[in-house]
Protein backbone atom coordinates (compact mmCIF):
# COMPACT_ATOMS: atom_id res chain seq x y z
CA UNK A 1 0.00 0.00 0.00
CA UNK A 2 1.09 3.08 -1.03
CA UNK A 3 1.92 6.30 1.80
CA UNK A 4 0.71 9.19 0.81
CA UNK A 5 3.16 12.19 0.60
CA UNK A 6 1.46 14.35 3.49
CA UNK A 7 1.58 11.10 5.96
CA UNK A 8 5.81 10.67 5.35
CA UNK A 9 5.91 14.51 6.53
CA UNK A 10 3.75 13.78 10.02
CA UNK A 11 6.32 10.83 10.50
CA UNK A 12 9.45 12.23 9.90
CA UNK A 13 8.15 15.80 11.96
CA UNK A 14 7.17 13.42 14.82
CA UNK A 15 10.57 11.48 14.61
CA UNK A 16 12.61 14.28 14.85
CA UNK A 17 10.62 16.07 18.06
CA UNK A 18 11.11 12.51 19.76
CA UNK A 19 15.22 12.46 18.78
CA UNK A 20 15.16 16.23 20.26
CA UNK A 21 13.37 14.61 23.81
CA UNK A 22 15.49 12.28 24.15
CA UNK A 23 18.64 14.48 23.90
CA UNK A 24 16.89 17.15 26.25
CA UNK A 25 16.54 13.96 28.94
CA UNK A 26 19.91 12.97 28.97
CA UNK A 27 21.12 16.29 29.50
CA UNK A 28 18.94 16.42 32.49
CA UNK A 29 19.80 13.04 33.95
CA UNK A 30 23.38 14.11 33.33
CA UNK A 31 22.72 17.77 35.69
CA UNK A 32 21.37 16.15 38.24
CA UNK A 33 23.97 13.24 38.68
CA UNK A 34 26.96 15.70 38.55
CA UNK A 35 27.65 16.69 42.35
CA UNK A 36 28.09 20.24 43.25
CA UNK A 37 31.73 21.06 44.46
CA UNK A 38 31.91 21.48 48.13
CA UNK A 39 32.69 24.99 49.59
CA UNK A 40 35.58 25.48 51.71
CA UNK A 41 35.94 28.43 54.03
CA UNK A 42 39.22 30.16 54.00
CA UNK A 43 41.03 31.29 56.97
CA UNK A 44 43.76 33.43 57.72
CA UNK A 45 46.39 34.27 60.61
CA UNK A 46 46.49 37.40 61.82
CA UNK A 47 50.32 39.13 61.78
CA UNK A 48 51.99 42.29 61.43
CA UNK A 49 52.82 44.27 57.98
CA UNK A 50 52.83 47.56 56.82
CA UNK A 51 49.44 49.36 54.89
CA UNK A 52 49.27 52.14 52.87
CA UNK A 53 45.93 54.00 51.95
CA UNK A 54 46.63 56.12 48.51
CA UNK A 55 44.99 58.34 45.73
CA UNK A 56 46.07 58.07 42.04
CA UNK A 57 45.45 61.26 40.11
CA UNK A 58 46.69 63.12 36.71
CA UNK A 59 48.04 66.11 35.75
CA UNK A 60 50.86 68.02 33.73
CA UNK A 61 54.31 69.44 34.62
CA UNK A 62 54.32 72.90 35.17
CA UNK A 63 57.39 75.72 35.38
CA UNK A 64 58.65 77.45 38.20
CA UNK A 65 57.31 80.83 36.24
CA UNK A 66 56.19 82.46 33.09
CA UNK A 67 55.46 85.77 31.54
CA UNK A 68 53.65 86.42 28.16
CA UNK A 69 54.65 89.83 26.74
CA UNK A 70 51.99 91.65 24.54
CA UNK A 71 53.22 94.22 22.05
CA UNK A 72 51.74 96.12 18.90
CA UNK A 73 52.37 93.92 15.70
CA UNK A 74 52.67 97.46 13.73
CA UNK A 75 55.89 98.08 16.01
CA UNK A 76 57.84 95.31 15.44
CA UNK A 77 61.10 96.09 14.16
CA UNK A 78 63.13 92.92 14.87
CA UNK A 79 61.97 89.53 16.24
CA UNK A 80 65.53 88.02 17.74
CA UNK A 81 64.44 85.09 18.84
CA UNK A 82 62.45 81.83 17.75
CA UNK A 83 60.27 79.16 19.26
CA UNK A 84 62.26 77.02 21.19
CA UNK A 85 65.07 79.42 21.97
CA UNK A 86 66.98 79.64 25.42
CA UNK A 87 67.93 82.92 26.82
CA UNK A 88 69.44 84.33 29.46
CA UNK A 89 67.88 86.93 32.22
CA UNK A 90 68.18 89.95 30.00
CA UNK A 91 68.76 88.94 27.01
CA UNK A 92 66.87 91.27 24.32
CA UNK A 93 63.60 89.41 22.30
CA UNK A 94 61.92 91.69 20.19
CA UNK A 95 62.99 95.01 19.07
CA UNK A 96 59.87 97.42 18.75
CA UNK A 97 60.29 100.98 16.03
CA UNK A 98 61.90 102.89 18.75
CA UNK A 99 60.68 106.67 17.13
CA UNK A 100 57.99 107.84 19.52
CA UNK A 101 60.20 107.19 22.45
CA UNK A 102 63.02 108.52 21.52
CA UNK A 103 61.61 111.45 20.28
CA UNK A 104 59.92 112.05 24.00
CA UNK A 105 63.10 110.77 25.37
CA UNK A 106 64.79 113.79 23.34
CA UNK A 107 61.96 116.18 24.37
CA UNK A 108 62.20 115.55 28.25
CA UNK A 109 66.10 116.10 28.12
CA UNK A 110 65.59 119.64 26.51
CA UNK A 111 62.92 120.06 29.13
CA UNK A 112 64.89 119.36 31.88
CA UNK A 113 68.30 121.52 30.37
CA UNK A 114 65.86 124.48 30.28
CA UNK A 115 64.76 123.87 33.84
CA UNK A 116 67.90 123.95 34.95
CA UNK A 117 68.69 127.12 33.61
CA UNK A 118 65.43 128.66 34.67
CA UNK A 119 67.08 127.84 38.34
CA UNK A 120 63.24 127.03 39.68
CA UNK A 121 64.01 124.14 41.99
CA UNK A 122 60.06 122.91 41.67
CA UNK A 123 60.45 122.65 37.32
CA UNK A 124 63.65 120.93 37.73
CA UNK A 125 62.41 117.93 40.32
CA UNK A 126 59.43 117.89 37.70
CA UNK A 127 61.64 117.77 34.64
CA UNK A 128 63.70 115.01 35.76
CA UNK A 129 60.87 112.72 36.72
CA UNK A 130 59.33 112.68 33.07
CA UNK A 131 62.85 111.89 31.59
CA UNK A 132 62.98 108.83 33.66
CA UNK A 133 59.84 108.11 32.82
CA UNK A 134 61.12 108.82 28.66
CA UNK A 135 63.82 107.07 29.00
CA UNK A 136 62.26 103.81 30.87
CA UNK A 137 59.75 104.15 27.88
CA UNK A 138 62.74 103.98 25.22
CA UNK A 139 63.81 101.38 26.97
CA UNK A 140 60.76 98.72 26.84
CA UNK A 141 61.00 99.28 23.10
CA UNK A 142 63.02 96.41 23.40
CA UNK A 143 61.77 93.45 25.15
CA UNK A 144 63.88 91.82 27.55
CA UNK A 145 64.16 88.64 29.14
CA UNK A 146 63.21 88.84 32.87
CA UNK A 147 64.51 85.43 33.62
CA UNK A 148 66.45 82.95 31.81
CA UNK A 149 64.27 80.86 30.49
CA UNK A 150 62.97 79.24 27.01
CA UNK A 151 60.34 80.71 24.14
CA UNK A 152 57.37 78.35 24.28
CA UNK A 153 55.00 80.70 21.69
CA UNK A 154 55.26 83.47 19.28
CA UNK A 155 51.78 84.22 18.15
CA UNK A 156 51.51 87.28 15.31
CA UNK A 157 48.53 89.43 15.19
CA UNK A 158 45.26 88.38 13.41
CA UNK A 159 42.68 90.24 11.50
CA UNK A 160 40.37 91.28 14.92
CA UNK A 161 43.73 91.99 16.93
CA UNK A 162 47.35 93.98 15.91
CA UNK A 163 48.65 92.59 18.65
CA UNK A 164 51.59 90.03 18.88
CA UNK A 165 52.27 87.64 21.85
CA UNK A 166 55.48 85.80 23.41
CA UNK A 167 55.68 83.46 26.23
CA UNK A 168 58.88 82.52 27.96
CA UNK A 169 58.66 80.07 30.57
CA UNK A 170 61.29 79.50 33.37
CA UNK A 171 62.51 75.57 33.68
CA UNK A 172 65.10 76.01 36.40
CA UNK A 173 62.73 74.16 38.62
CA UNK A 174 59.57 72.14 37.77
CA UNK A 175 56.57 71.85 39.69
CA UNK A 176 53.58 68.38 38.77
CA UNK A 177 50.13 69.99 38.94
CA UNK A 178 47.38 67.69 39.68
CA UNK A 179 44.10 67.82 39.90
CA UNK A 180 42.60 65.94 42.42
CA UNK A 181 38.42 65.35 42.86
CA UNK A 182 36.42 67.51 45.56
CA UNK A 183 35.68 64.21 47.21
CA UNK A 184 39.29 62.94 47.62
CA UNK A 185 40.43 66.37 48.88
CA UNK A 186 40.06 66.31 52.26
CA UNK A 187 42.65 63.64 52.76
CA UNK A 188 45.26 65.90 50.89
CA UNK A 189 47.62 67.42 52.46
CA UNK A 190 51.11 69.71 52.33
CA UNK A 191 53.78 67.24 53.01
CA UNK A 192 52.26 63.85 51.87
CA UNK A 193 54.49 61.67 50.30
CA UNK A 194 53.78 60.44 46.29
CA UNK A 195 55.07 58.73 43.05
CA UNK A 196 54.98 60.24 40.38
CA UNK A 197 55.13 59.03 36.35
CA UNK A 198 55.85 60.74 33.26
CA UNK A 199 53.69 59.25 30.66
CA UNK A 200 55.18 60.04 27.83
CA UNK A 201 58.82 58.97 28.39
CA UNK A 202 59.45 55.32 26.91
CA UNK A 203 60.52 53.80 30.15
CA UNK A 204 58.14 55.08 32.34
CA UNK A 205 60.65 55.96 35.17
CA UNK A 206 59.20 56.79 38.52
CA UNK A 207 60.11 59.69 41.17
CA UNK A 208 59.63 60.50 44.63
CA UNK A 209 57.96 63.60 45.40
CA UNK A 210 55.96 65.66 48.17
CA UNK A 211 53.10 67.84 48.41
CA UNK A 212 54.00 71.28 48.33
CA UNK A 213 51.13 73.38 47.51
CA UNK A 214 46.79 72.05 48.48
CA UNK A 215 44.63 75.13 46.26
CA UNK A 216 42.74 77.06 48.71
CA UNK A 217 39.68 76.71 46.96
CA UNK A 218 37.88 74.14 44.00
CA UNK A 219 37.30 75.03 40.27
CA UNK A 220 35.04 73.23 38.02
CA UNK A 221 37.02 71.70 35.09
CA UNK A 222 34.79 70.06 32.46
CA UNK A 223 32.21 68.36 34.48
CA UNK A 224 33.92 68.20 37.83
CA UNK A 225 34.71 69.73 40.44
CA UNK A 226 39.04 69.51 41.52
CA UNK A 227 41.35 70.80 43.59
CA UNK A 228 44.51 71.87 42.13
CA UNK A 229 47.32 70.52 44.17
CA UNK A 230 51.11 70.97 43.34
CA UNK A 231 54.54 68.69 44.37
CA UNK A 232 57.91 69.35 44.00
CA UNK A 233 59.97 67.86 41.24
CA UNK A 234 64.07 68.68 42.52
CA UNK A 235 65.41 66.31 39.76
CA UNK A 236 66.68 68.15 36.61
CA UNK A 237 66.22 65.97 33.52
CA UNK A 238 66.43 67.49 30.67
CA UNK A 239 63.28 64.34 28.45
CA UNK A 240 60.98 66.06 30.81
CA UNK A 241 59.20 68.87 29.27
CA UNK A 242 56.53 71.31 30.40
CA UNK A 243 53.31 70.46 29.75
CA UNK A 244 53.88 66.36 29.70
CA UNK A 245 51.08 64.45 31.44
CA UNK A 246 52.04 62.72 34.46
CA UNK A 247 50.28 60.28 36.86
CA UNK A 248 50.58 60.20 40.80
CA UNK A 249 49.86 57.95 43.32
CA UNK A 250 49.79 60.43 46.80
CA UNK A 251 49.97 58.36 49.86
CA UNK A 252 47.05 60.22 52.10
CA UNK A 253 47.46 57.26 54.76
CA UNK A 254 49.81 54.50 56.07
CA UNK A 255 50.87 52.70 58.85
CA UNK A 256 54.44 50.50 59.03
CA UNK A 257 54.66 47.42 61.39
CA UNK A 258 51.25 47.05 62.48
CA UNK A 259 48.34 44.30 62.58
CA UNK A 260 46.98 43.70 59.58
CA UNK A 261 43.79 41.73 58.07
CA UNK A 262 42.51 41.20 55.16
CA UNK A 263 39.09 43.44 53.71
CA UNK A 264 37.38 39.90 53.03
CA UNK A 265 37.71 38.94 56.88
CA UNK A 266 35.81 42.14 57.77
CA UNK A 267 32.02 42.77 58.08
CA UNK A 268 30.48 46.25 59.49
CA UNK A 269 27.81 46.08 61.58
CA UNK A 270 25.70 49.02 62.45
CA UNK A 271 27.82 48.74 65.82
CA UNK A 272 31.51 48.72 64.11
CA UNK A 273 33.46 46.33 62.31
CA UNK A 274 33.58 43.05 62.82
CA UNK A 275 35.60 39.78 62.07
CA UNK A 276 35.31 35.70 62.80
CA UNK A 277 37.70 34.70 65.01
CA UNK A 278 38.03 30.76 65.32
CA UNK A 279 38.39 29.79 68.82
CA UNK A 280 38.36 26.03 69.51
CA UNK A 281 37.34 25.46 66.04
CA UNK A 282 34.38 27.47 66.03
CA UNK A 283 34.11 30.87 64.47
CA UNK A 284 33.15 33.25 66.77
CA UNK A 285 32.18 37.30 66.34
CA UNK A 286 34.78 39.51 67.67
CA UNK A 287 34.73 43.60 67.29
CA UNK A 288 37.93 45.07 65.94
CA UNK A 289 38.68 48.70 65.76
CA UNK A 290 40.52 49.57 62.02
CA UNK A 291 42.87 51.90 61.52
CA UNK A 292 44.45 52.41 58.38
CA UNK A 293 42.29 51.03 55.32
CA UNK A 294 43.54 50.10 51.44
CA UNK A 295 41.74 48.74 48.83
CA UNK A 296 42.22 45.23 50.36
CA UNK A 297 43.88 45.37 53.68
CA UNK A 298 43.21 46.85 56.95
CA UNK A 299 45.33 47.97 60.52
CA UNK A 300 43.93 46.53 63.28
CA UNK A 301 44.10 48.82 66.52
CA UNK A 302 42.17 46.86 68.91
CA UNK A 303 40.54 43.47 69.11
CA UNK A 304 43.18 40.97 68.00
CA UNK A 305 46.61 40.25 68.41
CA UNK A 306 49.18 38.60 66.56
CA UNK A 307 48.62 34.84 65.83
CA UNK A 308 44.66 35.00 65.97
CA UNK A 309 42.80 32.69 63.46
CA UNK A 310 40.10 34.48 61.45
CA UNK A 311 37.69 32.84 58.94
CA UNK A 312 37.41 34.85 55.85
CA UNK A 313 34.01 35.79 54.03
CA UNK A 314 35.84 34.60 50.82
CA UNK A 315 35.10 31.00 49.68
CA UNK A 316 35.97 28.85 46.97
CA UNK A 317 35.36 25.24 45.74
CA UNK A 318 37.39 22.61 47.11
CA UNK A 319 40.85 21.99 44.86
CA UNK A 320 40.96 26.12 43.69
CA UNK A 321 43.63 28.19 45.45
CA UNK A 322 42.48 31.42 46.34
CA UNK A 323 44.31 34.37 44.44
CA UNK A 324 46.40 36.99 46.28
CA UNK A 325 44.83 40.27 44.97
CA UNK A 326 47.00 43.78 44.33
CA UNK A 327 46.99 44.84 48.48
CA UNK A 328 47.34 48.24 47.33
CA UNK A 329 50.54 48.33 48.70
CA UNK A 330 52.53 50.43 45.88
CA UNK A 331 56.62 49.16 46.29
CA UNK A 332 56.06 45.83 48.02
CA UNK A 333 54.58 47.19 51.34
CA UNK A 334 51.85 44.08 51.35
CA UNK A 335 51.34 41.28 54.34
CA UNK A 336 53.04 37.52 52.56
CA UNK A 337 51.27 35.11 54.87
CA UNK A 338 47.59 35.57 53.36
CA UNK A 339 45.29 32.79 53.55
CA UNK A 340 46.26 29.57 54.98
CA UNK A 341 47.70 31.20 57.98
CA UNK A 342 51.41 30.88 57.34
CA UNK A 343 53.39 33.63 59.22
CA UNK A 344 54.99 36.48 56.77
CA UNK A 345 56.09 39.21 57.44
CA UNK A 346 55.88 42.41 54.51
Amino acid sequence: MKIKRKTWKIIITVGVVAVAVAVALVLLLNRFGEKEAPVTVQTYTVERGNVKNSLVVYGTVQPKQEYTFTFNGDLVDEMLVSVGARVTEGQALVKLDPSQQELALLQAQRALAEAKASGVRADVNEKEVALKIAQANYDDATLKAPFAGVVTEINQATESSKSWSLLLIDTSKLYLEVQVDQLDAPSVAVGQSATATIEPLPDKKTWDVKVTEVAGMAEEVGNSTVVITKTSFPYSDPLVLVGYTVEMEIATASATDVLVVPISCLTETPRGWIVMKVVDGQATPQAVTIGVKSDTYAEITSGLKEGDVLQSAAKTATGSTPTQQDSGFPGGDMPIGGFGGGPGMP
